[in-house]
């Protein structure tokens, strides 16, 4: 796919902020009560007249939400959540406003990329991922450069978002070899960074070098690039399943598709994937009898909520023709189908334009997977307009999924006691915007372990 590099204006006023006299500065803990805190025991502050998205299927929505410290302690209706913490709460109105777990950018290149996206250094990324309601990110390509600028951030308290690495093994025909053997799956270097699993691709993810099973109509002698033979990537991928690994690998056409299902068919050995959570980033053309066998094995899609705009949708057709249209973004069939998703929108590489600063924000990413639409004006072709997913799919796939896909499903992604207090407040409940204008909704807080990360300039709020 031949995706748009975006050059991102930075966005003013992201920088670390004071919340204001409600919730002091945004740089300390949330609540700092006078009622008698203690270092291990800090008084609760608690999140009222809210319309409260769980994302707990046992408990899909609540009116308030009680923190303590970097946790959530309770939540459900104001006078049970008041009768759980006692007295010494601090109490914050949100005044009818939408609390949302954090979103869970689970592609991205946001900080190993940075320069791509337009932004000056790893804080300014960190920033605008903030500002769009990003709470933790999964970066996709973190070699040991990189994995060591991120530690240090980490060492230093300057990483405010969560961040899970995916160490690569090769980039294209280049081989890293398994450089990061001095690392365990799932390390965490503290609560911000930690290893997410191993990254590989499988071929090219530009529409016209995708690897597929039959030659490209523009390109009749093509029929695209692939990096691995199979029995190379067969061996590779048991290695890594044995020793532990989540692997992530970047595939896009159908032949790559095929070798990648050969090889965790291989791995798995008739094993459940739920141990390992192996995944395929991008799914960008599927046959119906590769997204059953990915049912079935229980193989991970991700893939991203911004891509096959206006602008792609000729190119894509130039390539494969409008015979094979229809397995191009299959987002909506993969989920009818029972597939694990978890979305993303591959920051900075996002294909989508005429969103300004918002490029790369979790309601932008949102607006495009329900409407397809990438702005105003845009003709959504049939095979686009028939793979849109609802809001409560995409919100699913943002909190939930993208916990679960890194295995921090009791840690994160949903509103529940005992999770960690990672929160977005939105101007706007979703569920009811039109989804066009889904892109308009704000981002008026992001909250990362009870500590607020960003404040939209016209937040007001009533504490007491």
């Amino acid at each position: 796919m031949n995706r748009l590099l975006t050059r991102r204006q930075f966005l003013g006023g992201t920088a670390l902020a004071a919340v204001g006299s409600a919730l002091g500065a945004c740089a300390t803990p949330i609540v700092r009560s006078t009622a008698s805190p203690t270092a291990d025991q800090p008084a609760p502050v608690v999140l009222r007249n809210a319309i409260v998205l769980t994302m707990e299927p046992s408990r899909p929505e609540a009116d308030a939400v009680a923190i303590r410290g970097d946790a959530i302690e309770a939540v459900g209706a104001e006078a049970d959540v008041l009768a759980a913490v006692g007295s010494s709460a601090r109490m914050v109105d949100l005044g009818g406003r939408v609390l949302v777990p954090g979103f869970n950018d689970a592609h991205c290149h946001r900080i190993g990329d940075r320069e791509i996206g337009g932004y000056e250094s790893a804080q300014a990324a960190v920033d605008d991922a903030l500002a769009g309601g990003w709470t933790s990110i999964s970066e996709l390509f973190v070699d040991e450069e990189r994995l060591d600028e991120l530690r240090a951030l980490d060492s230093a308290g300057a990483l405010r978002i969560r961040v899970n690495c995916y160490l690569p093994v090769n980039y294209e025909h280049q081989r890293f070899g398994i450089w990061f053997g001095a690392y365990l799956p799932g390390q965490a270097f503290s609560p911000r960074l930690r290893i997410g699993g191993v990254k590989l691709f499988a071929d090219d993810a530009w529409t016209s070098r995708m690897y597929m099973t039959e030659p490209h109509v523009d390109a009749p002698d093509h029929r695209g690039t692939v990096f691995w033979t199979a029995e190379e990537l067969t061996d590779v991928v048991r290695s890594l399943h044995d020793d532990g690994w989540q692997l992530a690998i970047h595939t896009a056409g159908d032949a790559a598709h095929d070798l990648v299902l050969d090889a965790y068919e291989a791995a798995l050995a008739g094993a459940d994937n739920a141990r390992h959570r192996h995944r395929i980033e991008h799914v960008i053309a599927l046959r119906d009898d590769q997204v059953r066998r990915m049912a079935k094995l229980a193989i991970l899609a991700s893939f991203q909520l911004t891509w096959f705009t206006a602008d792609e949708a000729g190119e894509v057709e130039t390539t494969i023709g409008r015979d094979r249209l229809t397995w191009v973004g299959r987002w909506r069939d993969l989920l009818d189908a029972g597939v694990p998703a978890v979305a993303s929108t591959d920051n900075p590489y996002q294909d989508i334009a005429g969103y300004g600063h918002r490029i790369g924000w979790a309601m932008t990413a949102l607006s495009v997977a329900v409407s397809r639409s990438a702005q105003p004006g845009d003709v959504v072709a049939p095979w686009r307009a028939d793979q849109a997913i609802s809001v409560e799919q995409g919100l699913e796939l943002l909190t939930r999924a993208g916990a679960y896909a890194t295995f921090e499903e009791d840690r994160k992604g949903t509103i529940s006691p005992g999770k960690l207090a990672d929160l977005v407040v939105l101007s706007d409940d979703p569920r009811a915007v039109a989804p066009a204008e889904l892109r308009d909704v704000d981002v008026l807080m992001t909250m990362v372990g009870g500590r607020v990360e960003y404040q939209h300039p016209t937040l007001d709020l009533d504490a007491s």
